[in-house]
C-alpha cells in the first residue's frame, strides 16, 4: 500500500523562464531562470517546501511546447 505521508510531493510544471513573483508581504521580484510548479494542495506546497523536494509532471503546455 502507498504511504500518502511518505510519498514525494508531486506538482505540475506550469510555465519556466523569467517570472515576476507577487507577494502582499514585498514589492515584485523577478527571477531570471525560474520553474513555476503547481501543487494540488496547500498540504502538498507546504510538504515540499518542507522537504526540500517535489517531483512534477508536464502540464498539457509544456508537452505542446516540447513537441514544436
Amino acid at each position: 500500500m502507498h504511504n500518502h505521508q511518505n510519498a514525494i510531493p508531486r506538482g505540475t510544471l506550469q510555465d519556466a523562464g523569467e517570472v515576476a513573483v507577487l507577494s502582499d508581504s514585498n514589492e515584485p521580484t523577478r527571477h531570471r531562470y525560474a520553474m513555476v510548479v503547481a501543487f494540488a494542495s496547500e498540504e502538498d506546497l507546504r510538504r515540499a517546501i518542507d522537504e526540500h523536494r517535489c517531483a512534477y509532471r508536464d502540464s498539457d503546455r509544456i508537452q505542446e511546447l516540447s513537441h514544436e
